[in-house]
């Protein structure tokens, strides 16, 4: 179970995901018409929706108990089961589609799909094949945004359903090889994930309302056209901060794996904190200098969302790590029941202060109270997190938390200033040190032993 190696998988298929989905939506918007790439975006809110709703056995919580299992040397296939045929049970609900578009009960089949390799996913990152795990996903985003394209010519979206359905077919079928699945669905083992999973599922819930009640609210005040733009520059806005989750996606099984294996949650969750604190800061600091020079170059015409865009892209990626002490609050399997207060607070917060700031300032204030958001619920996360015993607040995670808290100056546009301050913190306040470097060290694999040393001229002595 090597958590470095596997970030670098998921690091990579989602640079590849990245490229290929801009190239795609690169041609949607100079050859296909709205109404086409508005179908696509209501078949990714379904997608969106179906992981939400029907989640009722949270992913999170999946990954976490056959990862347990797995470092116990226990069984697991109860896990594998009974997860894999409750997708299947549940998706005869997706037939509710049949009352709406014919696009959208044509992609029924593509739907059910998405959610079983959805958990198939989760349970091989569990067991720690992150290289099959990221394997059958570039498989899928080949088919996704690569022979997709296709449609765009043929202005079809029922062509891009069979090609995305088709890529699904793949993928489950490829995953099919290192899970194997049968039908058996033990309910003794539903019971106890579902009900220890409720909060998180409730959590996921209040999630998408919060994700999406900015959108909502800017649709019903300002419009279609304004919409658009605000969807596109959120989009692109949130790109940084999947690299950083990315990165980050092997810390759930990974940090699982080594605490039923006797290692103290703290220490694992102080030195992952920093580290993701050491990656997603630089990241979202010349993200926020580089984000008008790629819409002005690519999207011309979405030039005055550039500013909600600076203001995603920094919000977003610098509290990334302290959105990630979640992670650890599932891995140690603590009390569940902070997710839901942070949800509720989160939805609130998103939908009042985008009705309230968006007829005022346009969708900057849907991107205020996006900002809002992360920054709410990330010291919400770091006060349940240091409360329940998995983060220690010593003098190098409150150093890291100013550091988090000194980037948001970016805002005053001396980037260069701040990215310069942020490297020399790390530095001079020893946040990361030669120990912790020798532990990363030996995870590193041998092509790629040459990027600790930079990591050793930031590590203080």
């Amino acid at each position: 179970m090597n958590p470095l190696s596997g970030a670098l998988k998921f690091l990579s298929t989602t640079l590849f995901n990245s490229v290929l989905a801009l190239a795609f939506f690169l041609v949607a918007g100079h050859l296909a018409t709205p109404s086409f790439v508005g179908k696509v975006a209501i078949i990714q809110l379904m997608e969106t929706i179906t992981g939400a709703f029907f989640s009722i056995l949270p992913y999170q919580l999946v990954t976490r108990e056959v990862s347990h299992s797995y470092a116990s040397s226990q069984g697991y296939d109860k896990i594998v089961y009974t997860s894999l045929s409750y997708s299947l049970l549940v998706s005869p609900l997706l037939l509710l589609l049949l009352f709406f578009s014919s696009y959208l009960w044509m992609s029924i089949p593509y739907f059910v799909l998405y959610l079983f390799t959805n958990y198939q996913g989760q349970l091989l990152t569990g067991l720690g094949k992150f290289t099959e795990v990221n394997v059958g996903n570039a498989v899928f985003t080949i088919s996704r945004w690569g022979f997709s394209i296709l449609a765009i010519f043929y202005h079809s979206v029922e062509l891009l359903i069979l090609i995305w359905t088709l890529g699904a077919v793949m993928k489950a079928v490829y995953y099919q090889i290192y899970l194997p699945f049968k039908f058996s669905f033990d309910k003794a083992t539903f019971k106890e994930i579902a009900k220890v999973g409720f909060p998180i599922y409730l959590t996921g819930i209040v999630y998408f309302i919060s994700g999406q009640g900015d959108r909502v609210v800017t649709a019903f005040l300002l419009g279609s056209y304004y919409l658009g733009i605000y969807q596109l520059v959120a989009l692109a806005a949130v790109v940084p901060s999947m690299l950083t989750l990315s990165f980050s996606s092997s810390l759930l099984p990974s940090s699982t794996y080594y605490y039923t294996k006797g290692r103290d949650m703290k220490e694992i969750s102080s030195i992952s904190f920093r580290i993701v604190t050491l990656i997603s800061l630089p990241m979202a600091i010349l993200g926020y200098a580089i984000s008008p020079l790629f819409i002005s170059k690519f999207f011309p015409q979405y030039v005055p969302g550039i500013p909600s865009m600076q203001l995603l892209i920094l919000s977003l990626t610098s509290t990334m790590p302290l959105q990630l002490l979640s992670t650890f609050m599932i891995a140690a399997k603590k009390n569940y029941r902070p997710f839901i207060i942070i949800g509720i607070i989160s939805a609130a917060e998103v939908v009042g202060v985008s009705y309230y700031l968006i007829p005022r300032i346009g969708i900057y204030g849907a991107a205020i109270a996006q900002a809002f958001n992360a920054i709410i619920t990330s010291l919400l996360y770091l006060l349940f997190s240091h409360f329940q015993g998995v983060f220690k607040m010593e003098r190098r995670e409150i150093a890291s938390l100013a550091l988090i808290g000194f980037s948001f100056l970016a805002l005053t546009n001396w980037w260069e200033v701040i990215l310069i301050v942020v490297l020399l913190g790390f530095k001079l306040l020893g946040i990361i040190g030669n120990e912790e470097v020798k532990v990363i060290e030996g995870f590193t694999p041998y092509s790629l032993k040459r990027i600790t040393r930079i990591l050793y001229l930031i590590a203080r002595q």
